[in-house]
């Protein structure tokens, strides 16, 4: 499972991290679990689409808090670097929980995915679509 709950930065950062959270899920045939605050804010601009890989807080929570199937937890933190291990066969084992943290900005985590992410994360809502069309309108005009 790949786990993010580093809700630390603004949306770029955010962006990065669940690109390749998302990236890492997918390459790994894993789970992906995205810390709700971090979906709120996200949802706020775009139109998120995780599913299937996407799990809900209360299975997140069945599955750390079962004491019959232990998980190792395994935290990766980086700034700005592309860790190219990750890419590996077997990088991410099953029964893990690989937790994201700090600064992901390398898209070389989730350039593989990069069509997908553009067509089912990062989907603009339309009163957004509306701003930056206008501000675009703006610039053209002066």
């Amino acid at each position: 499972m790949v786990y993010v709950n580093d809700h630390y930065g603004r949306l770029g950062n955010k962006m990065f991290i669940t690109a390749s959270a998302y990236g890492l899920a997918r390459l790994h045939s894993c789970h992906l679990y995205i810390s709700p605050q971090i979906t709120k804010q996200m949802n706020e601009t775009f139109i998120l689409d995780l599913s299937p890989f996407l799990i809900s807080t209360t299975t997140f929570n069945l599955i750390i808090n079962n004491t019959s199937d232990s998980m190792t937890k395994i935290t990766k933190s980086v700034a700005c670097q592309y860790l190219p291990e990750l890419t590996r066969p077997n990088a991410i084992l099953r029964k893990h929980i690989f937790e994201l943290r700090g600064y992901w900005q390398s898209y070389l985590h989730f350039s593989k995915y990069s069509e997908d992410i553009r067509e089912h994360l990062f989907t603009a809502r339309q009163p957004i679509l509306e701003k930056v069309s206008k501000l675009f309108i703006d610039i053209y005009e002066q």
